[in-house]
């Protein structure tokens, strides 16, 4: 339900701004991980970020980010609260995020993807909704000289990040990436021990708009799945009777399949052993739900996810939906 997740998520942000000093808006501890839905006729795919490890360099801490489209990259927040990305190859440091920089005033940024390097705080109480909630207090950086490519603004919210991404994809198209998943340290899962295989969709209905005049781009919904194997207890061994680790179906009210992920795919045919755990796990699926010019027929339909491991499909899930037409 939006409204209460919105409230739980209102409530340790407040409870850890309370008792700090000066927020963190970039939370870097390993295994953190940001999950975010990619939207927009720009976009090319679902963006993942993890914090996979951490290492010393000339005597400071860095921690490795992983999941940006251009390469991996070491970072650390310094005493000023701004972030900092290393390269070792270079010995280099540069700046990418100046947080606690004046509202207004112009810094120089080597965030990924902007194209100027200019950047401007313009607000730290900007309002913006998402898929997890509606918030008043997040900060919104802007990237002055953004015309037909790059970065245009983002948002973040305190001991969270970035929940927000707009970017400029060349002529009229964009793309933007909304923040729908986090692990944090504790911070937005806290759990007993245990084990859990799931399967989440970001809606329970999917619209398809046949109103003229229909671009088959934008007639056709677009679904986000993530399938989820987490366990906080003692390790566990997975096998694998190929290169593949996982699948997803979607069937139509008489059982017929209509789409499978792993169809025109290739995998490896060697046998393989995992042990997994204590963590977590994401595999990220968008399907269109249609052909390349028309959407499935409305009606009711059942997606359905596993892991591919030897035997029986121990590790599944499936969930309900609906597509409806809108004439």
């Amino acid at each position: 339900m939006p409204g209460r997740r919105t409230f739980t998520i209102s409530l340790l942000l407040a409870s850890a701004i309370a008792f700090a000093a000066g927020p963190d808006y970039f939370p870097l501890s390993v295994g953190n991980v940001w999950i975010y839905q990619a939207g927009g006729a720009g976009a090319d795919s679902i963006l993942q970020l993890e914090i996979t490890k951490a290492a010393v360099f000339n005597g400071k801490v860095y921690h490795l980010l992983q999941g940006l489209p251009q390469k991996d990259y070491w970072l650390r927040m310094d005493d000023n609260g701004s972030l900092l990305a290393y390269a070792p190859d270079l010995n280099e440091e540069k700046l990418w995020y100046a947080f606690w920089t004046p509202l207004g005033q112009e810094y120089s940024t080597s965030v990924p993807g902007v194209c100027c390097g200019r950047a401007v705080v313009t607000s730290r109480n900007a309002r913006h909704k998402g898929p997890i909630g509606e918030f008043d207090w997040a900060l919104e950086i802007r990237y002055p000289g953004t015309f037909q490519a790059g970065i245009d603004r983002e948002f973040f919210l305190p001991y969270l990040g970035m929940i927000y991404r707009y970017v400029a994809t060349g002529g009229p198209t964009f793309a933007t990436y909304d923040l729908i998943y986090a692990r944090l340290g504790g911070v937005t899962v806290v759990s007993a021990p245990e084990l859990t295989f799931s399967l989440t969709l970001d809606h329970s209905i999917y619209t398809a708009n046949l109103m003229p005049p229909i671009e088959a781009r934008t007639a056709i919904p677009l679904m986000t799945a993530r399938l989820t194997l987490r366990n906080t207890d003692q390790s566990i061994q997975l096998t694998f009777p190929s290169g593949q680790s996982y699948d997803f179906v979607i069937r139509n009210e008489k059982g017929e399949i209509l789409y499978r992920w792993s169809d025109g795919k290739a995998f490896t045919l060697a046998i393989r052993t995992e042990v997994f755990g204590p963590g977590e796990k994401n595999f990220l699926i968008q399907v269109r739900l249609g052909s390349d010019v028309r959407p499935f027929p409305q009606g009711k339909y059942t997606a359905e996810a596993w892991l591919t491991t030897m035997g029986s499909k121990v590790y599944a899930a499936s969930l309900a939906f609906e597509i409806r037409h809108i004439f």
